[in-house]
């Protein structure tokens, strides 16, 4: 009978342990691509802030005219402060203006690799269907994995034509596998597809990953699991594995239970057997089918939170605590393995937060903005309501970025951002998306003076200079304002038109604001009509 219970607890109880320790490899694996996707974000918007200037956009037109553009923001140190292994500009036509190969740990120039030139060429880097698209992810070289991101040139505005392309890259290196390692709190393992002498359990994975199974798991040893990923290059082929390795602590948690649910068994048999044969009662033997019934339960339910009540002060008492005490050890280890999983759900939570949030201010980046706009705009459609959408940028940024450095700079665009959070409503979202830009948006501005108060106080608020590191700072801002549904009903044209009235505002003395009007912008204030 006690063999017959084993054999069925085994095979109910561990094939749930199973699947539990299966779906939680699974989830670090997530957490794992999703860190190394958070990299190339990095590096990505690192590269947007350098495509996105006035002065690049200047230089890759006439480089003879603006030579000294590379020795004004090029330096050694811009490679040193970023980790950056290459820099490239490349004109329209996809010619090199500018190219740059850096050792970061002998801290001097290398010459460029022959197979890299050969990417630089691709249209996968040069080409750009509009001012928005972008090029981020990871090509093979022989000296190794390289992240790269290529960004299309363009004014501070983010406007075109393009004039060509702002290539940043730096090596995947142990360095950075050990970051991410350090990161998920596991150890991480990276093999190049192309490697002849890849491991054998790395073969066999990548014989059973494909689209429809991006995860495969292996339960490598009796203490260890392995998740693997592929992760594709620029051109959609698969270029590197991901092995993520962690302990079967779940399944081992789960061995402990069945044994000492086994053992408290046993116990109970030869106890049981024992009182039979020496005390013939039927006080006994209720008390026993009661432990029997209990334990029972227990195996039926999984539920730990209940105790057998002891009554009695005899030698089947000793018993029925120390059954107590196994169902509380049992239950402490539970409630250890539900205390672990929901950390590393609130780590997976904090992952996700860092793919729609700025990275330097913490508001919401363009993506979290575009679903919340979605998500209020089908609203104020149902119930014809307004949506104001503000544009807002520092007033000479370029010159405290030129004169105090960009890490002064990057101080003030995070003070900027606390201050405005402070002013909006509870119920709007402020953003940054990209460079000194913000997005606001407004909700239920069923007046224009609604927007008016805010963009009011938003400038007031500057009024007195700002102290940053010893550096007292005055700051301004010019604010271009768009109602939805007047002036557009999708986000991408109120921003458009919010950015024309901020450049409007800008040219007539900057420090205030302006609202759009099609063709032309509103005068700051009231709307009190509309030239056609």
């Amino acid at each position: 009978m006690l063999v017959l219970v084993f054999v069925v607890s085994q095979f109910f109880f561990m094939r749930s342990f199973q699947q539990i320790e299966e779906q939680n490899t699974r989830e670090m694996v997530a957490r794992t691509t999703s860190a190394f996707n958070n990299q190339l974000i990095s590096l990505n918007l690192l590269n947007l802030d350098w495509a996105s200037w006035d002065d690049t956009y200047a230089f890759v037109q006439n480089p003879a005219e603006h030579n000294a553009y590379i020795s004004s923001n090029l330096p050694e140190s811009t490679f040193v402060n970023n980790r950056l292994n290459f820099i490239f500009i490349l004109n329209e036509e996809g010619r090199q203006i500018y190219g740059k190969g850096f050792d970061l740990e002998a801290e001097k120039e290398v010459e460029i690799p022959s197979s890299l030139k050969e990417h630089m060429l691709s249209k996968a880097v040069t080409d750009h269907e509009d001012v928005e698209e972008y090029m981020a992810g990871i090509v093979l070289l022989p000296q190794g994995p390289l992240l790269i991101s290529a960004q299309p040139i363009l004014t501070s505005n983010d406007e075109g034509p393009i004039k060509g392309t702002f290539v940043m890259a730096r090596y995947f290196d142990e360095a950075m596998i050990n970051g991410l390692s350090d990161t998920v709190h596991l150890p991480l393992t990276v093999a190049r597809i192309d490697d002849e002498d890849m491991p054998e359990t790395f073969k066999n994975a990548g014989a059973a990953l494909s689209s429809e199974a991006p995860v495969f798991v292996n339960r490598e040893s009796r203490g260890t699991i392995a998740g693997y990923a592929l992760i594709k290059d620029i051109y959609g082929v698969p270029a590197l594995m991901f092995r993520v390795e962690m302990p079967r602590d779940i399944y081992a948690q789960g061995e402990a239970m069945m044994l000492y649910f086994m053992l408290a068994l046993c116990g109970l048999a030869v106890v049981f057997v024992f009182l039979v044969n020496v005390v013939v009662g039927r006080t006994i033997i209720t008390r026993l089918e009661r432990v029997g019934n209990f334990v029972k339960n227990i195996s039926i339910s999984g539920d730990l939170s209940t105790n057998l009540p002891t009554r009695e002060n005899d030698e089947l008492t000793v018993f029925e605590t120390n059954i107590n005490r196994m169902v509380d050890k049992l239950q402490e280890q539970q409630e250890e393995l539900n205390a672990e999983l929901e950390e590393r759900k609130k780590m997976a939570q904090k992952l996700k937060e860092m793919a729609t949030h700025d990275f330097l201010t913490g508001l919401p980046n363009r993506i979290l903005l575009v679903d919340r706009y979605n998500i209020a705009s089908a609203l104020a459609h149902r119930n014809q309501d307004r949506l104001a959408v503000m544009s807002l940028d520092i007033d000479r940024f370029k010159a405290i970025n030129d004169n105090l450095g960009h890490d002064m700079g990057d101080k003030v665009l995070k003070t900027f951002g606390d201050q405005l959070s402070g002013i909006i409503r509870a119920s709007d979202t402020l953003a940054r998306v990209g460079g000194d830009e913000f997005i606001l948006l407004m909700l239920e501005t069923n007046h224009m003076e609604d927007a008016t108060v805010i963009a009011r106080k938003i400038i007031e608020s500057f009024k007195e200079p700002i102290g940053i590191d010893g550096h007292w700072i005055y700051l301004s801002t010019s604010i271009g304002i768009a109602i939805y549904p007047e002036d557009a009903t999708d986000l991408e044209t109120l921003i458009k038109k919010s950015d024309a009235a901020l450049y409007y505002a800008k040219g007539h003395g900057r420090n205030n604001y302006k609202f759009f009007r099609d063709g032309d912008v509103w005068i700051s204030g009231d709307r009190k009509s509309q030239v056609n």
